[in-house]
């Protein structure tokens, strides 16, 4: 008797479901969603998706990023930068140091939606 499997990767929820306590959406129309990320040292945030976007950061922090892959980052916030992400990314972190007070413009028209 033989048997096919499948194996298919899951996709982890949207960052608003797994962490609504740390990403609250602000705005959302059928362009963009517009979430503001907060969170105090000793912060984590469980495994999670998001869309192409630009991060706005305006506080300043360090990260302990954990990439789908395993793969971990320090990644280090800086008041005032913008970052372009072109790939939609799942990811999960732990706020280091001083806080995540991001501002992050989801573009749905960028992830084909």
């Amino acid at each position: 008797m033989s048997t096919s499997t499948t194996t298919s990767i899951q996709k982890p929820p949207h960052a608003t479901i797994v962490d609504p306590d740390a990403h609250q959406v602000l705005f959302e129309n059928e362009h963009v969603r517009v979430i503001q990320a907060r969170a105090s040292h000793g912060w984590e945030s469980a495994m999670h998706s998001h869309s192409p976007m630009v991060v706005v950061n305006l506080g300043s922090g360090r990260q302990k990023v954990t990439w789908a892959d395993g793969t971990t980052q320090i990644v280090d916030l800086n008041p005032g930068a913008v970052v372009w992400q072109a790939e939609a990314f799942d990811h999960a972190w732990e706020l280091l140091a001083g806080e995540v007070n991001v501002i992050l413009v989801e573009v749905k028209s960028a992830s084909g939606s």
